[in-house]
């Protein structure tokens, strides 16, 4: 099976960590599927055909079939461009000063050229984990 994900996510234009955020599943347990170490269970198959409409479920489980339900060429998704927040120009319509998260106090942006780049993102959750995104 760690194949045919890695086709779903060639097919689909995406890296394996924003596929299992699509199917709602830890990075690191993508990564231990498409290294073998692991095989997909119940709900990771369930959460692909939920997140992915149009992959057959029998080619999915057994390799067996077309990959999407319906083989013609308009039923082929064409493939999703890549493209980041790091990818996203910053715009002179941006605020010039980004409050500090810990303490409050505003920090001078650059404003000489009127454009930044963003450099990363930190998403916390509730249960206590986050994602670093990063542009380096």
């Amino acid at each position: 099976m760690q194949v045919r994900l890695k086709q779903i996510i060639e097919q689909k234009g995406l890296t394996a960590e924003r596929f299992a955020n699509m199917i709602g599943a830890n990075a690191s347990t993508i990564s231990h599927i498409l290294n073998g170490r692991n095989k997909p269970g119940f709900d990771i198959i369930y959460n692909i055909t939920k997140a992915f409409p149009d992959i057959n479920i029998g080619w999915l489980i057994t390799g067996e079939g077309n990959m999407y339900i319906s083989q013609d060429a308009s039923s082929v998704p064409p493939p999703v461009e890549k493209r980041t927040l790091f990818d996203i120009p910053m715009t002179n319509n941006a605020p010039s000063m980004i409050k500090s998260a810990d303490k409050n106090t505003s920090i001078p942006g650059n404003t000489a050229t009127g454009r930044r780049k963003l450099l990363r993102i930190i998403l916390f959750f509730d249960d206590g984990s986050f994602e670093d995104y990063s542009n380096r």
